[in-house]
């Protein structure tokens, strides 16, 4: 399922988090005159696709599905969290077709974890342990949230399914974020909460970024002025680089 807003400028589109859905970028898209779109990963929100395969490569195909659809010119990529991830593996596969590559609180390597950690993690996605888990899950991310986000965050979390999230975080233990850098030249920028060691500004001190003031993992949702400004800036750097 795809949400199509406006009819000029550059196309953006949007690919949500693991535990989320198209919803995320509804006020984002709201304020936007240029073209967006947002999508339902597969075995997430309205999307078909519950049995998988689930990861950053099926996501991948999912982008290019949409892509093919709705935006068949040039367009900036925005990603948040897994979707940061998405859009990063998209660049590097296809770097000709983005007029901009835009990362939202992107995850670091997280190949940097050791086999234990990277094991515990996922055992608390297994069907044996994911029902107890997952009402905490968020919660740490949540603390510097504001309550309208922390309710519209837990309710997406409810409802994606813990296949498509396990599957999903999986994938990002074995994936490289350096590919994107390698293959796509073009504008670059991330939005984020956070910088330290663990994010991808932390780990790659060049990256163009712009941090946000007093928010959560969920910049769109806490900043949603911020994010708008800081997007629309993003945009008029990518019409100026076609």
């Amino acid at each position: 399922m795809a949400t199509v807003e406006g009819d000029s400028g550059i196309p953006i589109l949007f690919v949500h988090d693991l535990a989320a859905d198209r919803t995320h970028w509804a006020e984002t898209q709201h304020g936007l005159s240029t073209l967006s779109v947002s999508f339902d990963l597969r075995g997430l929100g309205e999307s078909g696709g519950a049995q998988g395969p689930f990861g950053v490569e099926a996501a991948v195909e999912d982008v290019v599905a949409v892509a093919d659809a709705l935006v068949p010119q040039k367009f900036v990529l925005a990603g948040h969290g897994f979707g940061a991830a998405v859009a990063g593996a998209f660049a590097a596969y296809y770097p000709e077709r983005l007029a901009g590559l835009l990362l939202v609180e992107p995850p670091g390597d997280m190949r940097r974890m050791s086999k234990a950690e990277a094991d515990a993690l996922l055992e608390n996605f297994s069907p044996a342990k994911y029902g107890a888990f997952h009402e905490h899950w968020l919660a740490s991310q949540l603390l510097a949230a504001k309550e309208a986000t922390r309710v519209q965050v837990m309710k997406t979390m409810r409802t994606s399914r813990r296949e498509a999230i396990a599957g999903n975080l999986e994938s990002l233990l074995h994936f490289d974020p350096g590919d994107a850098f390698d293959s796509f030249t073009g504008p670059t920028h991330a939005l984020v909460a956070t910088t330290g060691p663990e994010t991808l500004v932390g780990q790659r001190p060049t990256l163009s970024r712009s941090v946000a003031p007093h928010a959560s993992h969920w910049v769109m949702l806490d900043a949603a002025q911020w994010f708008h400004a800081e997007l629309v800036r993003f945009l008029g750097q990518c019409r100026h680089a076609l």
